[in-house]
């Protein structure tokens, strides 16, 4: 591939990726996550002091002190596509320099039309995590530089890197599994000097984050963090319980890289014999990252037993390119055509999905519809047009009434709204309410029962659907 190609391709797929998160920025209401994280960059804005501003704790400042910077919705998702933009470029500019311009352009166009990068671009905050999964790419390829050229500025790039991504997020802890293993494998013979990497990397993390540097609010993040709340209305593939099976963590991850897997387990051991022609250090960042992130993914599962998609979307970045350079090496018409058939489910799924990328993963049924657990994410989002077609309702008639579960994502109550477990059988009403994730996912003890009574005096009213069609609001007229 010329130089001249590679540029223009790079454009076109930059010019793809900026209208995939700009056109119709905010159309999709927030999540739950996202307006509680837009509460505190609220509190920022007005008292203009981090301490005053400590919910959520455990999820650290630094995405919030970015987004404080901003003012009006507009400015929040630009900040998002930012960072997001930031890192493909990274990508880009490090696959191209170390691994050639059809590796790059390849890893370029998968990571500018993944699902799940598109969700984390165009969402907010901690439930887009897009800020930490900018600054995962950065201390990685700065900690390359430094096994390349033993340049001591490099690895000091490398600890201000992940001290930024540890104040963004507290998921940068497994970020340390590839930074630990690549240098213990790629950055010999270790020198002392390296050892201050630690204060380095603490430092920034203080210093970025603030509050924490008080004792009593940095234990409270690490009490939030080793005490994480059981919520066993989670009912994860119908288990009754929050806790992930052990696979958990890899369905996700197939599910959301989609049919780049079947691609890549194609390209099989002639992808290996291809990768081993690569200069040894290059070798070695594939290896390396390929067993950090199959022990995160491990322990993830055996361990935490939680994994969310944007826990590992900071890792994607990589991921495409060791699936780039795997396909790129084995060069053949059989694989050539795998792409071109591979790259256009995924741009059809871009179209399908656009602009609710968090629900990607919906298409393989209803086993994979949940909340912070996925791989389709429901958690609340776009409740803006229920609310206006339930305000509608009393707006018409101001003493209608409205049954709801007593665990329901409206989150209304007041003289218009009876929960079910409150109702009068004798009485009449006039509308019910349920939605996909507390009537069919979630487990709640009155969810069987409610759902029986609506089968047996409701008809679907108003309805509002995620893709590809999938019910997850339902307004329900009484019959009998």
């Amino acid at each position: 591939m010329s130089r001249r190609s590679a540029n223009i391709l790079f454009a076109a797929i930059f010019a793809a990726f900026a209208f995939l998160h700009l056109y119709r920025m905010g159309a999709i209401g927030c999540t739950w996550d996202e307006g509680t994280d837009l509460g505190i960059v609220n509190c920022l804005q007005q008292t203009h002091d981090p301490f005053a501003c400590l919910d959520d704790i455990s999820q650290t400042r630094l995405p919030y002190y970015i987004h404080a910077l901003a003012h009006g919705e507009r400015a929040h998702y630009l900040i998002s596509f930012f960072f997001s933009a930031l890192n493909l470029v990274v990508l880009y500019a490090f696959a191209r320099r170390e691994f050639g311009r059809a590796a790059a352009t390849l890893a370029a166009a998968l990571y500018a039309t993944s699902p799940l990068v598109l969700a984390s671009g165009r969402m907010l905050l901690t439930h887009s995590n897009v800020i930490f999964s900018s600054f995962t790419p950065l201390s990685f390829v700065t900690l390359y530089a430094y096994a390349k050229t033993r340049r001591f500025a490099w690895l000091a790039a490398c600890a201000i890197f992940s001290g930024l991504t540890a104040a963004s997020s507290v998921v940068a802890l497994f970020n340390g599994l590839v930074i630990a293993i690549f240098y213990v494998v790629a950055c010999r013979p270790p020198r002392w000097r390296d050892l201050l990497f630690f204060p380095i990397a603490a430092a920034t993390f203080f210093a970025s984050t603030i509050v924490y540097v008080k004792p009593a609010i940095f234990r409270q993040l690490v009490d939030a963090c080793l005490h994480l709340g059981a919520y066993d209305f989670w009912n994860v593939f119908g288990s009754g319980s929050w806790r992930a099976p052990w696979y958990f963590p890899f369905v996700v991850l197939v599910v959301k890289v989609g049919p780049w897997w079947l691609l890549l387990a194609a390209a099989g051991g002639q992808a290996a014999r291809g990768q081993a022609g690569l200069p040894v250090l290059q070798r070695r960042l594939i290896g390396c990252f390929t067993a950090a992130f199959s022990i995160d993914l491990l322990l993830k599962g055996f361990v935490f037993h939680y994994e969310p998609p944007h826990h590992q979307v900071q890792f994607y970045a990589l991921l495409y390119l060791v699936i780039a350079v795997s396909i790129a090496s084995r060069k053949s018409a059989v694989m050539t055509a795998a792409v071109i058939v591979a790259f256009a489910i995924q741009l059809y799924d871009a179209k399908r999905f656009f602009p609710n990328y968090l629900f990607y993963g919906s298409q393989y049924g209803e086993r994979f519809i949940g909340e912070f657990y996925g791989p389709a994410v429901i958690h609340a989002q776009d409740r803006g047009p229920l609310n206006l077609y339930v305000d509608s309702l009393i707006a018409r008639n101001p003493n209608v009434r409205i049954v709801v579960a007593d665990h329901n994502i409206l989150e209304r109550s007041g003289p218009n709204f009876v929960v079910f477990s409150q109702i009068d059988p004798h009485q009449r009403y006039d509308y019910a309410f349920v939605d996909y994730l507390y009537g069919r996912h979630f487990h709640f003890p009155e969810r069987d029962a409610y759902n029986a009574w609506l089968a047996k005096h409701c008809v679907d009213e108003w309805t509002y659907d995620f893709p590809p069609q999938v019910t997850v609001y339902r307004v329900m007229r009484y019959t009998r």
